[in-house]
């Protein structure tokens, strides 16, 4: 049983070669390109962002790295320039673009401790391929852990982050999925109920330290499965402004993850735009794109590590959603997230490099209140 949850959740390098691989990869590239070293955003954000990045607009230039040095043509970094991009002791790189119109507020979370958050997620999991588990319903309660107690000195302490644990209460096949997988399935995604997410939550409302725990009796080969959902909620967790904004700001996030499923350390470059403003109910969208942190990618082989070459990668994204101060996390969404990457087997000459793989991942995620579903 494990072993087949593990095919399904982990498949991995479908073989490809020399151009028809390269066609399958950059079959969006023209819409990726926004111009010589710009974290590639479409539409009006790139159009923004290039502007911003023009001489004579010190106010609003991107931030260094990401500019005269940015992400390369093939979305793979040196080591070297990822480091001047994002200095691996910081954790994120925020810039506001744009404040937007008045009225202006600082948004920050406003948490009560003792306030519960419930969700139905439907999370879609896509990798090598169109294959891949169908869409999956997961119900999610999501609640803040006992704060620490404050000094006994009296002194006072740093702001802290919220300690924040979302428990699957439900996992389930999603209505919206064709045909069905064995039984075996449905019931292994039932012992999924009791898994849980533990993370920390900044006062700038970044969101770290993913901790996924299966439950007692889940099957690790849906581990994969779980840490998607985390990916999920941190993709859709804005890093918030120091600085009042109101309707039309936007600003930009540079961060460090690695991609769900494939393992693959990047750089990735949110920009999130407040769209509209209805009390304190925030609605966003947000452009993504990731790139490689390095050509090397370590990927378990039945004799230890392999070492492949990544020649190159795209990978973008897209999503809306609202979100409430008082909230752990988004209350509605509906967000998607793909990467591809050409890759070249170990040691591999000038002519079998041709001959390369292509792995593919894909995320889909939609947030609602339970009521609504």
């Amino acid at each position: 049983m494990a072993s087949m949850l593990a095919a399904v959740a982990l498949a991995g390098l479908a073989g490809c070669d020399g151009d028809k691989g390269k066609a399958q990869v950059t079959v969006d590239a023209g819409a990726l390109d926004a111009g010589p070293g710009l974290p590639v955003v479409g539409g009006k954000l790139g159009a923004a962002l290039a502007e911003a990045a023009a001489p004579g607009g010190p106010e609003k230039r991107p931030p260094p790295g990401s500019a005269a040095d940015g992400p390369p043509e093939n979305g793979v970094f040196s080591p070297q320039a990822a480091v001047a991009a994002l200095p691996k002791d910081v954790p994120y790189k925020l810039e506001v673009i744009d404040d937007g119109s008045e009225p202006r507020a600082r948004l920050a979370p406003k948490i009560d401790p003792k306030s519960e958050q419930k969700l139905t997620i439907t999370l879609g999991l896509r990798m090598g391929g169109p294959q891949g588990m169908p869409n999956l319903d997961f119900g999610v309660s999501l609640k803040a852990e006992k704060p620490a107690d404050p000094p006994k000195d009296g002194a006072a302490a740093p702001a802290a982050p919220t300690k924040v644990t979302a428990k699957v209460t439900s996992a389930t096949l999603a209505s919206m999925s064709v045909g069905g997988p064995p039984r075996e399935l449905a019931d292994a995604l039932a012992k999924l109920k009791g898994s849980s997410l533990r993370y920390d939550l900044s006062p700038a409302n970044v969101a770290s330290n993913y901790r996924p725990e299966l439950a007692k009796d889940a099957d690790p080969g849906l581990q994969p499965v779980l840490a998607a959902l985390g990916e999920a909620i941190a993709l859709l967790t804005p890093p918030l402004p120091d600085k009042p904004v109101g309707a039309g700001a936007y600003w930009m996030v540079t961060d460090r993850v690695v991609v769900s499923g494939a393992q693959l350390p990047v750089l990735r470059y949110r920009v999130f735009k407040i769209e509209k403003v209805e009390g304190d109910l925030v609605s966003f969208s947000v452009d993504t794109r990731q790139y490689a942190e390095g050509a090397d990618l370590k990927l378990p082989g039945p004799n230890g590590d392999v070492t492949l070459t990544i020649d190159r990668v795209d990978s973008s994204g897209k999503g809306t959603f609202t979100w409430s101060p008082s909230s752990y996390a988004p209350g509605t969404a509906d967000a998607s997230q793909r990467l591809q990457a050409l890759l070249v087997p170990p040691g591999a000459s000038a002519q079998q490099a041709a001959q390369r793989s292509v792995a593919q991942v894909e995320l889909t995620a939609k947030f609602a209140a339970p009521a609504a579903q």
